[in-house]
C-alpha cells in the first residue's frame, strides 16, 4: 500500500471550514438555535439574548515531581454561558472537519479545564471577600455550599467521510466485555461520551429556525448532486436570502473556495446568487469527473505500458523512445516501481 503525500490543500481547506463555522456559531441567534435543536430536541428553551460569549482559552499550570512547571492550555471553538432563569450552564461547540480518534479524551480535558477554572474563580472570590475557611473548607479551598456550573460540549462534524471514531472513553479503552469481572470494573471506571452532531446523518433540518437549516442542508446533500440540486430547487429563495456569513460558510463546507471568493468580493447581497453557484458546481463536477476519469485512464495506460517494458529490463531512455514519452516522466514512474514494488497501476497513478 502506498502512503499518500500530505495534502496541504486539504489542511488549508479544513482550517478555512473551521474558521467560517466558528464565525457562524458565534452569532447568538444561530448558537441558540443549534442548542435548542440538539439539546432540547427542537423546543425553544434557550433565547439568544440569554447567551453571552465566553473566552475560548483555558489552562492550568502543573508542577511535576522535579518541581518543573508545565502549562496545559487548550482553545475551544465556541463557548457561551447560557441563562435559564436563575440557572446557568456553559455550552460549547467543537467543530470538526475531520474525524478525531481521540475526541473523547480531548473533550474530557476541555470540560475538566473549564471546571478547574470555575474552582479557581471560587477560590479567588473567597479570598477577595476575606472568607476565613477552616477545616475541610480550608483544605479544599471551596466550601460545601459552593456549586459549579454544568458544562455541555457538542461536537459538530461536517467531514466528507462517515465518523468512524470512538464516541466514548470506553470505546477507546477496548474493554473486554467477555471477561466476567468487566461489569465490576466499569462500576469504578467513569465513562465520557461525546455528543456527536453529524450534519450528514442529521434528520432534524426542519427544526432549525435560522440559516443553519439551509447551511446544514447543503452540506448534508453535497455528496449526491441530484439531491443537492433538488434541495436547492425547493429552497432556492430561502438560500438566496441567507446572510453573507451563512453563504460563505456553506460554500466553504461544500468545498467551493473559488465561488467562496466571488461571494466575499461581491459588494451587494443580491449579487450573491447561491443557487446559481450550486448549479454551476453540479455542472462543473460532472465535467470535471468526466475529464478526471479520462486523464486517470490515460495515466494508468501509460504506466501499464512502462511497466511492461521495464519488466523486459529496458532502460528509461529506451522506454521513452519506444512509447514517445518524456524520459523524466518514465524515470519518475520507474522510481516508484522500485520504491513500491507491490503498487498497482492505480496507486502509482495516484502518487504521481
Amino acid at each position: 500500500m502506498i502512503r499518500k503525500k500530505l495534502n496541504y490543500e486539504g489542511v488549508i481547506k479544513v482550517a478555512e471550514q473551521d474558521y467560517y463555522m466558528k464565525i457562524l456559531l458565534e452569532d447568538r441567534a444561530r448558537f441558540a438555535d443549534f442548542i435548542n435543536v440538539n439539546v432540547f430536541h427542537g423546543k425553544q428553551v434557550l433565547a439568544a439574548d440569554k447567551l453571552s460569549l465566553l473566552p475560548n482559552e483555558a489552562g492550568i499550570v502543573v508542577v511535576d515531581a522535579d518541581g518543573v512547571k508545565r502549562t496545559i492550555q487548550r482553545r475551544r471553538d465556541v463557548v457561551m454561558k447560557a441563562e435559564f432563569g436563575a440557572y446557568f450552564c456553559v455550552v460549547a461547540s467543537e467543530n470538526q472537519g475531520k474525524v478525531h480518534y481521540g475526541m473523547a479524551v480531548r473533550e474530557m480535558m476541555y470540560d475538566a479545564l473549564d471546571y478547574t477554572e470555575q474552582i479557581r474563580k471560587i477560590e479567588e472570590k473567597h479570598r477577595a471577600e476575606g472568607d476565613k475557611l477552616e477545616g475541610a473548607d480550608f483544605l479544599s479551598h471551596v466550601t460545601k455550599a459552593d456549586r459549579l456550573i454544568p458544562v455541555v460540549t457538542l461536537t459538530l462534524y461536517y467531514g466528507n467521510e462517515a465518523w468512524d471514531g470512538p464516541r466514548s472513553l470506553y470505546e477507546m479503552m477496548g474493554i473486554d466485555e467477555e471477561w466476567e469481572e468487566t461489569a465490576l470494573v466499569k462500576k469504578c471506571l467513569p465513562d465520557y461520551k461525546i455528543n456527536l452532531i453529524d450534519i450528514r446523518e442529521g434528520e432534524k433540518l426542519d427544526q432549525y429556525k435560522t440559516s443553519l437549516q439551509h447551511v446544514f442542508g447543503l452540506v448534508k446533500y453535497n455528496k449526491n448532486k441530484q439531491k443537492l440540486y433538488e434541495y436547492t430547487r425547493v429552497h432556492r429563495e430561502e438560500i438566496n436570502r441567507m446572510d453573507r456569513e451563512s453563504k460563505a460558510a456553506a460554500l466553504a463546507l461544500i468545498g467551493e473556495q473559488k465561488r467562496l471568493q466571488k461571494i466575499l468580493e461581491s459588494k451587494r447581497e443580491e449579487e450573491m446568487d447561491m443557487c446559481q453557484a450550486i448549479d454551476e458546481l453540479i455542472a462543473d463536477g460532472e465535467v470535471r469527473g468526466e475529464v478526471r476519469g479520462i486523464l486517470m485512464g490515460m495515466e494508468k495506460t501509460k504506466i501499464n505500458f512502462i511497466r511492461k517494458q521495464y519488466k523486459k529490463q529496458l532502460s528509461s531512455s529506451q522506454i521513452a523512445n519506444i512509447l514517445d514519452l518524456d524520459e523524466r516522466y518514465v524515470e519518475k514512474v520507474i522510481k516508484l516501481f522500485k520504491q513500491y514494488p507491490a503498487g498497482s497501476d492505480d496507486e502509482i497513478a495516484g502518487y504521481l
